[in-house]
């Protein structure tokens, strides 16, 4: 299984989200599975990437050159692609992927995950959609959702469409269970 983890490079991150990231890339190379993320060496991406190969699994960074210019980008994988663009990396994050996990991030994390939503309500994929809510960072993210939805602008048919999860130990049995369903698509019926 290859599994996209969309996360902070931000540094001076708390310790708890540290560890997090830790025990999600350990708990992807024990399993034997492969990290698919940002390709760089700094914050929760560093640390999910260099725990994952540490732990034996493998690691496919996508950067895009403009962060690759930076002097950012992770070395050692086994394999690192650099991107056009974030646009291409974004396409290439989600062909690659057999399942997303959404660790605490900042906006680059949030668009990701909101995009794969997206396409997953509209029916262009099916796979397992993780947030992993580590110490509530999603919280408020939730009541948001929750105030939008009273006003109508997301339907609860979609809230199959991802997991919440806080716990790290959760995460890869969820995703090993995970079974397609049949979602009420956007613009369309649902898919058989």
């Amino acid at each position: 299984m290859r599994i996209a983890v969309f996360c902070a490079s931000a540094e001076g991150i708390g310790p708890v989200y540290i560890e997090a990231a830790r025990k999600l890339g350990r708990n992807i190379g024990e399993a034997g599975y492969e990290l698919v993320y940002g390709g760089t060496n700094v914050g929760l991406m560093g640390i999910v990437a260099n725990a994952t190969m540490d732990y034996g699994g493998r690691v496919t960074g996508i950067i895009p050159e403009c962060i690759s210019r930076r002097g950012v980008a992770a070395q050692g994988l086994d394999c690192l692609i650099e991107a056009v663009d974030m646009k291409e990396r974004k396409v290439l994050l989600r062909e690659q992927a057999d399942a997303f996990v959404a660790l605490p991030g900042g906006w680059g994390t949030l668009e990701e995950i909101i995009e794969v939503i997206t396409l997953k309500q509209l029916g262009e994929h099916s796979k397992p959609i993780v947030f992993l809510n580590i110490a509530g960072f999603y919280d408020g993210l939730w009541r948001f959702i929750g105030d939008i939805r009273k006003q109508g602008f997301i339907s609860s048919a979609y809230d199959c469409l991802y997991e919440v999860i806080g716990e790290v130990d959760k995460v890869i049995p969820y995703l090993q269970q995970y079974k397609e369903i049949s979602v009420v698509q956007k613009y369309g019926k649902s898919k058989e």
